[in-house]
Formats: structure tokens, sequence, C-alpha cells
């Protein structure tokens, strides 16, 4: 694929980033003329699905691609592409939480152990969490996620046959929903949200094999995430007193699952129609945000302490002015910490 090629993809990643720190920051009443566009800025869950969808597409690509697919090769570099940003984002918001309070803070090393070996989800939202998002950062639910999405992806493409793997995903990712009705948990639940992640896969494999984007192509992942939203559909209906239970129902159990896969299609059918349109507006609208692509990783892990939780502003007697300066910085720290520091360990490291 040429860079060029990539450019949408990049785009969509960094413009995504973006939006979960406004979905973060932004009140939900926002007037501009009378008219309230707060709610544009509400789908910040529906924007981590679509890096979900990415992160399929650019493994599948990379590994089809790469010439050594060995355990060892695929292992290290996911693990310092996820571990060495996040451990370094782990350290400066513990030094923040100990500057908070005057001295050295509560570690929580049950929960940090927890996260490294990417048992996290937000507890606060999900029935039988192992445990929570590391020093509040909710957002991190999505890396225990992704981390398990590698390794089951190197299972599936090292031990099952080309041609009978989506035969194989759909089956496995309908009994973890099945499942899901009788006792949700951290595995079925994984390997539910696995056929999301496929998707991506599955557009990586129709642009290699250079097939057709068209409907009839998508229509058996199409089916498979309907199959699992009719699904949710039902343990919404089961588990329907939950909804009274949280105080964010909308993005919570059981509401959430179902919400996040009846996005996903929507992302699937609207990906071909676009195309169809020649990406109509795409430039316009999302082309510029390929610049923070490169630091979208660390804007996503990093927002919630530089910007949501920040205050050392708060002199400044004006919110959109300090909340603008916050975006500012981290998008500076992030650029920082992924683009210069990072590619410096990882070509140390891969030496």
């Amino acid at each position: 694929m040429k860079p060029s090629r990539l450019e949408k993809l990049e785009a969509v990643r960094g413009f995504a980033a973006l939006y979960v720190v406004f979905f973060h920051v932004l009140p939900q009443k926002i007037f501009l003329f009378g008219v309230n566009i707060g709610f544009l800025f509400r789908f910040g869950p529906e924007m981590v699905i679509v890096f979900f969808v990415l992160s399929g597409f650019v493994i599948k690509f990379t590994y089809e691609r790469s010439r050594d697919k060995s355990f060892g090769y695929y292992f290290i570099r996911r693990f310092i592409r996820l571990y060495i940003p996040l451990l370094l984002v782990f350290i400066m918001a513990y030094l923040i939480k100990c500057y908070e309070a005057g001295g050295w803070a509560n570690p929580e090393i049950k929960y940090l152990i927890g996260n490294l070996f990417m048992l996290q989800d937000v507890i606060s939202l999900k029935p039988n969490v192992i445990v929570p998002a590391y020093l509040g950062n909710g957002v991190l639910w999505s890396l225990s996620y992704e981390w398990w999405f590698y390794m089951l992806f190197f299972v599936l493409v090292t031990h099952v046959k080309p041609e009978k793997i989506n035969k194989f995903v759909t089956i496995l990712t309908i009994v973890a929903a099945a499942t899901y009705l009788i006792y949700p948990f951290i595995v079925n639940r994984l390997v539910m949200y696995f056929a999301i992640w496929w998707t991506g896969v599955r557009f990586a494999d129709m642009y290699l094999k250079k097939e057709e984007f068209n409907f009839r192509a998508i229509f058996p992942q199409a089916a498979l995430l309907l199959s699992i939203s009719i699904i949710l559909a039902v343990n919404l209906k089961l588990n329907f007193e939950f909804t009274k239970i949280y105080a964010y129902p909308l993005v919570a159990y059981p509401f959430v699952e179902l919400r996040h896969f009846v996005f996903t299609i929507i992302v699937l059918f609207g990906a071909i129609l676009w195309k169809k349109l020649n990406w109509f507006g795409f430039d316009l609208f999302v082309g510029k945000f390929k610049y923070l692509a490169s630091s979208s990783y660390v804007i996503y892990i990093a927002h919630h302490y530089l910007v949501i939780e920040a205050h050392y502003l708060n002199f400044i007697n004006n919110k959109i002015i300090e909340y603008g300066l916050y975006i500012i910085i981290l998008l500076i720290f992030s650029y920082l910490l992924e683009v210069v520091i990072y590619n410096r360990i990882k070509n140390l490291i891969l030496k």
C-alpha cells in the first residue's frame, strides 16, 4: 500500500483521538444560534469502535506484508507499541498524583499489576470486572481488548486454515455472545468484541486481495454483527433493570454493548457508501487530522491526566482559554512522547 493510500486511515485515527478528548471535555449542551450542537460530541464510545476497526485493518495488513511471521517478531512489536507509551504515561500520572498529594501517593499496586496484564475495564459500568482502569483513566479499558485481540488474531491465523478462519470467527464470537446472556465476564466479553475488531480484518483482506468493496462482499460480516446485536438486544431486555443502577445507562451494561455493535454495522455500510460517493467531503472535514495520527495513541491515553483532571491553569478566568491551553499542551506532550521518545526507544530495542 502506498503511503498516500494510508492517509484516509491516518486521518480517521487522528480525528477519532481528538474527538474522544472533546467528548470528555465539552458539556452536553452547547448552544449556537439557539441550537444545541453539544450532541455532536456525545459519541465518544463510538470512536473507540472506530479504533478497533482501524486496528483490525492495520494488524492484518502489516502481518500479511511481514516477511517474519514468527510469534517472537509479532509479539515484541505489538508489546513495545502498546506498552512503552503506556508505561511512560503511567509514570507521568503517578508523579502528578504525588504532586497533588504533596508526597508519595498510593501507587495502587494491585490495580497497576492488573492493568499491566491487560485485565482492566470500566468497573463502574460493567459487571464482573477484574480491575478498574489505573488511576481512574477510564479510556484504558480499550487497551485490554486491543491486547487480547492481537493475541487471538495470531493464534487464529497460525492454527486455522485461511479458507475456514472467517467461519471459525463467526462461530466463536456468536458462542461468546450467547454465553454473555448467562454470565458476562472478561473472557466472553473480549471474544464477543473480537467480531468488531475482525471487521477491520475483513476490510484489509478485501484490500489485499484487490476485491471490490461493495455491500455484497461485506454481507457475511454484517450478518455476524447483526446476529450478535440481536443476542445483545435480548440481553438488554433480560437485564433491563441494570439501566436503573448505573448513572449513565447509555454507556453502561447492558445497553453499551448493543450500542457498540449497532454502530459497527453503521461503520461497515457507511464505509462502503462513502467510498461509492468518492469520499465526498472527507478531505474537508476529516483529512487534516492525518497530522495527529502519529501521536494519536498518546493523545488517547494521556488526555485524562493532562486535560480532564488538569487544574494547574485554573487561575485563568476563562474556561475556553484554559482548556484550549490544556489541549495544546496535550498535543505537544503526545508528539514528544510518541513520535520522538517512543521511536528512539523502539529503535534501540529493535536494533
